[in-house]
């Protein structure tokens, strides 16, 4: 009896053993496969980063009021320093800004261009929240070139209208201000200038003799006031026929912009107008703020790098308000407002 009751206990022992192990082993299973569900909920949960929604925020550029604002300048004429058009324009664009509430400044300087006249010359800035530590430079000059050198012999001592070449980057900027109002950047600052005496340099001379307003105005930036951390300078614009390459002065002093920015127009839908091409140094208002005041800064221009050469009425009397397009003037404004809004 003891032996067959050891047995029976043995027995009955082992089945419990058994059982034990099996619930341990189902209760193990069951843990895990908890574990394992609320592992897997735990990652769906994680809020993954959103799309930047730049785009949604961004205003969409008016290029029928951009285009408005390149007529007006080409109605009042020439806008080479010493005319009457010229001092319009300047109290144009100050007017633009005032009614804008952005806190405007006229710069004079003294100037003497390479044909050794001597003239005032008048940088027009305009600051949005200039208390913004953040800032980003806008430029583009007003002046006009005062005489037609590119042109054929009966119009080389005519002054030009520079629709194109002045009137284009004027108005992309006006605009961009415009919208800026309306839909205002919270974060970062914005300081537009317009240059004076840009265009009034010596043809093949040194490139000191042009951009008189942006070498003023760089060597002379105050102590006192928050520099840009970039800019953007924007040069013939509208052409029927724009197309802006990557310039080898803005690729030098800022590649991550100009990457940026033709990135941006590339996803925009403007990769027809902004290049994936580079070309040579040009000498552009960009070249002195790069220099004198340490503002990295890029050129938007108009140029064929398989040319070598600017836009096809560059200096001419037929740089007039029939070869502005529309369609180039909204492919610029549009690409730097993401840029902005991207920023802020």
């Amino acid at each position: 009896m003891q032996n067959n009751i050891h047995h029976k206990n043995q027995r009955e022992i082992f089945n419990h053993f058994i059982a034990y192990t099996t619930l341990l082993i189902v209760l193990t299973l069951t843990s895990c496969q908890q574990e394992s569900k609320q592992e897997s909920v735990k990652d769906t949960s994680i809020e993954k980063p959103k799309e930047e929604n730049y785009w949604q925020k961004t205003p969409p550029f008016n290029a029928d009021t951009c285009f408005k604002y390149v007529q007006y300048q080409v109605q009042l004429g020439p806008r080479q320093p010493g005319s009457k058009a010229h001092q319009q324009c300047i109290q144009w664009i100050k007017k633009h800004f005032e009614k804008l509430n952005w806190q405007v400044e006229l710069q004079s300087f003294p100037a003497t261009t390479f044909d050794n006249k001597q003239w005032i010359g008048t940088n027009i800035i305009a600051r949005y929240k200039p208390e913004l530590k953040h800032r980003i430079l806008l430029c583009a000059h007003y002046d006009t070139r005062p005489f037609a050198d590119r042109d054929i012999a009966a119009n080389k001592k005519t002054p030009i209208l520079g629709a194109n070449d002045g009137a284009s980057g004027v108005a992309v900027l006006m605009t961009i201000a415009q919208h800026i109002q309306e839909s205002p950047l919270n974060n970062i600052g914005i300081d537009i200038v317009f240059f004076d005496l840009e265009d009034y340099g010596n043809p093949g001379g040194e490139s000191e003799t042009w951009c008189l307003g942006s070498q003023y105005w760089a060597k002379n930036f105050p102590a006192s006031q928050i520099k840009p951390v970039e800019g953007i300078l924007l040069d013939m614009v509208g052409d029927t026929n724009a197309v802006f390459p990557k310039e080898a002065l803005s690729i030098r002093y800022h590649p991550v912009l100009v990457h940026t920015l033709w990135q941006i127009a590339q996803k925009a839908g403007y990769g027809n107008y902004f290049i994936d091409e580079s070309t040579n140094e040009i000498t552009d208002d960009h070249l002195f703020i790069n220099l004198y005041a340490n503002i990295p800064c890029i050129d938007i221009i108009h140029y064929y790098p398989n040319k070598s050469d600017f836009f096809e009425h560059h200096h001419k009397v037929s740089d007039d308000l029939k070869n502005i397009s529309k369609s180039s003037l909204k492919a610029v404004g549009q690409t730097i407002l993401y840029y902005l809004y991207k920023q802020d």
